[in-house]
């Protein structure tokens, strides 16, 4: 349970009383009450992972695709050339159902990794990804991407290919969404407003979503300074830095999540925390390209900051573990991103960011989002300190119990209403007729690393 500070309060023994969504109290002991009970035994439980940052529809299609891609292929490379044209191209070759297939086998992995709550950036085209959410009973914040000037890939000198596109109507889409699939302040679904980026969105658009957002009192989920070609876009256009140029738009705030900010300058981050933005820290999907992000580096200069796990993998975990270690390395100094401080950030940081009271903590009166980790197992006996051997040695195996507004969602490591067998089959043969698709237009090799030709 979060405590003062980075620190956690760790209570042994103690009993968890859940009423409806919410939890009831916590007490010393066992609770004499007449009421279903689960007994964790050598169990931890918490406060169910944040998610801040995710793209649930790549995770299955880029699976294999963006890994071990060489010197050639930068992060960049990877975003203009093949990411965005791929997804793009879900949205025309997939029939609904195997949209939705391909959003049920990522949201799987998502539960099973401890995430009750997810801030997802889903094409407009994607609408099934909501119904696949609330089939699930998954807590999510959805922020539609909305382009003035969406990318079609690049140029024969690498360089992106912006389009032209009706700002106005990609604004509209989200705003149809939102009216459709929006359950309001204590909904498990809120829908709120995704630029895609700073290139890639006019300052009169953000304006508008800026004013929308505050209308509406939702969040906005944004891309910033993620890739050298952006920043460089956004200086060439308008001679500022990517967090500059959305302070001058207005679009800074406490309910903004900025993405990745991997190459935010010293002066952004002062913005940042200044103007109360959250930096959704997402450190291995640059790894993966040999780029090194600190999460030290936004948590020291006093952004708050929450993790997500983007769009190759959500193993929330590995993320976690990610943003420790690449810290301590950066640093030089193995206190940096301790287990408490990852796991606040991981849990209360990220319900501060989405600005929804009783998120993120075990008290009484707060939702009753929890997941129990199993800590029986050879990995992560003898247990000296449980909040240690939760953040550096358990994964999604380990998880027993996920519970998201009162409600039971996975018990004994399995999701409960969900046919997994087949839910995998399903996706998996939906994600081949992509590729297939894919490697005809030349957007993804036949081999290698899945680059355009």
């Amino acid at each position: 349970m979060p405590g003062s500070g980075d620190g956690l309060d760790v209570v042994e023994g103690a009993t968890v009383l859940v009423q409806g969504r919410h939890i009831l109290d916590v007490v010393r002991g066992s609770a004499g009450v007449d009421a279903r009970r689960v007994e964790l035994g050598e169990g931890i439980l918490f406060p169910g992972f944040v998610n801040l940052h995710n793209h649930s529809i790549n995770g299955p299609i880029f699976r294999g695709i963006v890994d071990d891609v060489g010197p050639e292929a930068t992060a960049d490379d990877l975003v203009y050339s093949m990411l965005m044209p791929l997804g793009d191209h879900a949205g025309t070759v997939l029939a609904e159902d195997e949209i939705r297939a391909v959003y049920r086998l990522a949201l799987m992995e998502v539960l099973r990794s401890g995430t009750t709550t997810v801030l997802e950036m889903p094409r407009a085209v994607h609408r099934s990804f909501f119904a696949v959410a609330k089939e699930l009973g998954l807590r999510v914040f959805g922020a539609p991407y909305i382009f003035s000037r969406p990318t079609r890939g690049v140029d024969a000198a690498g360089n992106p290919v912006y389009v032209e596109i009706d700002e106005n109507r990609s604004l509209s889409d989200a705003l149809e969404i939102a009216d459709e699939y929006d359950e309001g302040p204590e909904g498990l679904i809120r829908v709120g407003f995704g630029p895609h980026a700073t290139d890639t969105c006019s300052p009169d658009l953000l304006r508008r979503i800026g004013h929308e957002a505050r209308d509406r009192d939702t969040i906005v989920s944004i891309h910033v300074a993620q890739s050298r070609i952006e920043v460089n876009s956004v200086r060439e256009r308008y001679g500022r830095t990517p967090v500059e140029f959305l302070h001058d738009t207005g679009l800074l705030g406490p309910n903004v999540v900025a993405a990745h900010c991997v190459h935010a300058e010293a002066g952004d981050l002062d913005l940042l925390r200044e103007s109360g933005t959250t930096v959704a820290h997402c450190p291995l999907t640059f790894a993966r390209s040999g780029v090194t992000v600190s999460f030290d580096r936004f948590h020291r200069h006093g952004v708050r900051t929450g993790i997500g796990t983007d769009a190759y993998n959500f193993d929330y975990f590995a993320e976690m573990r990610a943003a420790g270690f690449i810290s301590k390395l950066t640093s030089g100094d193995s206190d940096t991103g301790n287990a408490s401080t990852l796991l606040r950030a991981a849990t209360d940081v990220g319900a501060s960011a989405l600005a929804r009271p009783g998120l993120g903590r075990i008290e009484a009166g707060c939702i009753a989002d929890l997941v129990a980790v199993d800590l029986s197992g050879a990995h992560l006996q003898p247990v000296r300190d449980p909040l240690k051997n939760l953040v550096w040695n358990a994964t999604p195996a380990d998880v027993s119990l996920v519970m998201i507004d009162g409600k039971v969602v996975v018990e004994g490591g399995a999701i409960l209403g969900c046919d997994e067998s087949g839910a995998i089959r399903s996706a998996t043969a939906a994600v081949h007729k992509l590729w297939e698709s894919a490697e005809r237009e030349g957007i993804l090799a036949a081999r290698g690393c899945g680059l355009r030709a």
